[in-house]
């Protein structure tokens, strides 16, 4: 992205320009109407954003939390899809198609990786905690 891109997009969405971790076009099935819309896709740290245009990047489509979601994998099985892949949470499936197939492995591999993070600071004990797990008896 470009100096100015990046300094819009870090206003518009409170993107940290130092965790980005991919971004590129995808095409994402709507909830409601399922059908497949191209959109522009931002990984940062453990969001993943999508824009309309990846020209205009004030106002993301969609905001995507990957704390909730608990894995990805190739999907083109379920949605009959070439390079489709699928992100689960316990309540939702998010389903996106790559240009290629080595779009589709890089994104499950930086969305996967995303994930996981996510869950590994949600595990980090807090030190200011007032829990006191010695001295329970």
């Amino acid at each position: 992205l470009s100096p100015v891109c990046l300094g819009s997009l870090r206003r518009a969405a409170s993107i940290n320009a130092e965790y980005m971790g991919k971004e590129g076009w995808l095409r994402k099935q709507s909830r409601h109407l399922k059908q497949w819309r191209r959109r522009w896709f931002i990984l940062s740290e453990n969001k993943l954003y999508s824009f309309k245009d990846k020209k205009e990047l004030k106002t993301p489509t969609e905001i995507i939390d990957l704390k909730v979601f608990s894995s990805v994998k190739s999907s083109e099985d379920y949605t009959n899809k070439v390079n489709s892949f699928d992100v689960y949470s316990p309540d939702f499936v998010f389903s996106m198609v790559a240009d290629s197939e080595s779009e589709k492995e890089d994104w499950i591999r930086a969305i996967g990786r995303a994930i996981v993070l996510s869950h590994s600071k949600t595990l980090v004990k807090d030190p200011h905690s007032d829990e006191d797990d010695d001295n329970s008896e």
